[in-house]
């Protein structure tokens, strides 16, 4: 693990959060998750995922016996704001995990197989840079981009349906060149990383369409 990509605020926030019987049936995914996982940048930014069912009311009580926490958004399947100024959601999400959970202080991280399917979804649907950033250290240092659709298609089981809308969203960085750039622990260039998907995309598309 790569304590580092976390603050030392947000660090002792997630033992924290790791502690409480609350949060057993969830998993920490997205960036802080893998980059714990790969070292590769900063993260800060707490996502948990539950595919069992919670009540918001219940868990924004038990936040706050144990810190302060504040609302930005609340419907009653998704929790999204701050835990002692750490950003923090809780999102019900009736996937199935694909792959064990690892424990780090306390809380149950996805494994990068579970992280790129689901990063996946998010580059679909208005990608940021540290998305496509993410899925290319994924593919430098774990698995192939055709390995990882392969895992999107194990959690959602839509590859066949969505392989066009997979392979445009790979390679349409229009909303991800106005976001921010993540503050990076390894080095990375931008333009590298469109270029690695470009040239991906041409070559998956060759092979399956």
């Amino acid at each position: 693990m790569f304590p580092r990509t976390l603050l030392q605020h947000a660090h002792d926030t997630l033992a924290l959060l790791g502690k409480q019987p609350f949060l057993k049936n969830a998993y920490l995914a997205g960036g802080s998750s893998l980059a714990l996982q790969l070292g590769h940048r900063r993260s800060e930014d707490f996502d948990f995922f539950s595919d069992q069912e919670f009540s918001t009311l219940e868990i924004k009580a038990e936040l706050k016996k144990i810190g302060k926490y504040t609302k930005d958004n609340e419907t009653p399947k998704t929790m999204v704001g701050k835990f002692n100024n750490v950003k923090f959601s809780l999102f019900y999400y009736p996937y199935k995990l694909i792959d064990r959970t690892t424990k780090y202080v306390g809380v149950n991280l996805a494994s990068p197989k579970e992280i790129a399917a689901m990063k996946l979804v998010a580059i679909t649907d208005r990608g940021t840079k540290k998305d496509y950033i993410d899925l290319h250290f994924l593919a430098n240092k774990k698995f192939s981009l055709e390995k990882m659709l392969e895992f999107y298609d194990q959690k959602y089981h839509i590859l066949e349906s969505n392989r066009l809308t997979l392979f445009k969203a790979l390679q349409f960085f229009e909303d991800a060149n106005n976001s921010d750039m993540p503050e990076m622990l390894e080095k990375v260039d931008w333009e590298d990383v469109k270029e690695f998907f470009r040239k991906e995309v041409v070559h998956l598309a060759n092979k399956y369409i």
